[in-house]
């Protein structure tokens, strides 16, 4: 009997603690409260609901501290709420609430269940202009450490081949990348932030596939020889930049890079057009001036010297080639102006032909009436000839002219020429301070038909 009365007892305290075990986890699913020695982002919830614990869950992770490492050296760290962030908990909470095993209880008085600083909790919300600052503070003091340039793999011209440079991984930093880990860190709530993970990565590397086709195809161009001779002045295209240009599709066809081909060609086209710009000119009595202004000069044409360009190069072949220009007085003499032209002096008021560097003509000559009809200074060229011409024009009171001339030699853009002019009763000296013409060069018409015989159209007119 003693036997039996030990089971009975035992039995009914296994009774009380499965009705007090059903009784505990019932309750504390019905008032969704958390299990004992529950712990998120520090704080204890244990036994209490979501909306008790919200708002002081919500002001630990605001304060949570995040730390931008490099090296293993935090280089700028900041707090939620000095981000901008704002976070609300409370759904978190009670999706975390609802997903506890209330039947396990009885463990959580054994095991804390620590949701610690890197648990991902609430929903982070920041505004692009907060993020945007963010980022911009963590470059600058990124800034304060030098850094190195990330290199792609490429194609480089040693010892007469083609060789591959390995890529370089530097530190320069992408911000898109940068936002994004940051971004991802908050999501996550993980407070180390690797700076590396942002450095700009290489896009092609040493072991390219592509490259390695490359390699193969460009080998030709190692050898070839590509000169220019621009104006006069020769100089070689550099096999490394060949190389550079050098692009093989994943068919291996082999072209050039057009972008990188033109800006080459813009380059060139910079250093030596002679369009447009001031040049230094060797006077007859002034020595050396300055001359700007006037149409007169040569630009390449720099779409279709830089297709020309590239086929002249895919060819293989050695050469030498002048590029394609649009304009006046293009020549191998480094000098567009040339040793064939005409000088006028406005300070000294004369006029001189040159041809072939010899002076054939020398005269006084009456300029235009400083003001709004003074000569226009420049490098022109004479782009017509004509005898027995009308000029008309209006006067300063307003009336009309019609001049006639015996010899007409345009060269600017405005009606301005030289030509014969019968009514000045002298030229040079100061006599167009009061006299002068409306723009045009007159000259004496004892020499203005041998001034028209030793130009042809053309001939250049430097005006200074």
């Amino acid at each position: 009997m003693k036997h039996n009365r030990g089971i009975a007892i035992a039995g009914t305290v296994v009774g009380l603690i499965a009705v007090g075990y059903i009784a505990t986890s019932l309750t504390l699913q019905h008032g969704q409260k958390f299990l004992m020695n529950t712990q998120v982002a520090g704080v204890d919830v244990s036994n209490k609901s979501a909306n008790q614990v919200a708002s002081k869950v919500s002001r630990a992770l605001e304060h949570r501290t995040y730390h931008v490492v490099e090296g293993g050296q935090a280089i700028y760290s900041f707090n939620s709420k000095s981000a901008g962030i704002q976070i609300d908990t409370q759904h978190d909470l009670t999706k975390m609430v609802k997903n506890q095993n209330y039947w396990s209880w009885p463990l959580s008085l054994m095991n804390q269940a620590n949701a610690d600083d890197s648990v991902s909790l609430g929903k982070l919300t920041v505004s692009s202009s907060s993020m945007q600052q963010l980022i911009n503070q963590i470059m600058k003091n990124a800034s304060q450490t030098s850094r190195t340039k990330t290199e792609n793999a490429k194609l480089i011209y040693q010892n007469g081949q083609v060789v591959i440079k390995k890529e370089v991984q530097g530190t320069e930093i992408d911000q898109t990348a940068l936002k994004q880990i940051v971004k991802k860190a908050m999501t996550d709530g993980k407070t180390s932030i690797n700076l590396k993970d942002a450095y700009v990565k290489p896009t092609v590397t040493s072991t390219s596939k592509t490259l390695a086709t490359a390699k193969s195809k460009a080998a030709p161009y190692a050898k070839e020889t590509a000169k220019y001779n621009i104006n006069g002045h020769k100089f070689q295209i550099s096999n490394d930049k060949i190389l550079s240009w050098i692009q093989v599709d994943s068919a291996g066809k082999v072209t050039l890079d057009q972008k990188a081909v033109k800006a080459y060609v813009t380059q060139l086209n910079a250093k030596y057009h002679t369009y447009h710009t001031t040049r230094t000119f060797k006077s007859t009595l002034r020595g050396t001036v300055k001359v700007s202004g006037g149409f007169y000069g040569w630009t390449i044409k720099i779409n279709k010297e830089t297709a020309a360009l590239t086929k002249q190069i895919l060819a293989g072949k050695d050469f030498t080639r002048s590029p394609l220009i649009s304009g006046s007085g293009y020549n191998n003499k480094k000098t567009d102006i040339g040793n064939t032209y005409v000088e006028v002096d406005k300070q000294n008021q004369h006029m001189w032909v040159y041809v072939n560097g010899k002076v054939k003509v020398s005269t006084d000559v009456v300029t235009g009436k400083p003001g709004a009809h003074a000569t226009t200074t420049g490098v022109w060229d004479i782009w017509s000839k004509q005898r027995n011409a009308t000029l008309k024009g209006q006067n300063d009171n307003g009336s009309s002219y019609s001049q006639p001339v015996s010899y007409w030699m345009p060269f600017d853009d405005t009606g301005e020429g030289i030509h014969d002019s019968s009514w000045q009763p002298q030229y040079g000296g100061t006599w167009y301070k009061t006299h002068g013409s409306h723009g045009c060069v007159n000259t004496p018409p004892s020499i203005v038909g041998k001034v028209y015989n030793a130009v042809s159209v053309g001939t250049p007119v430097v005006v200074f």
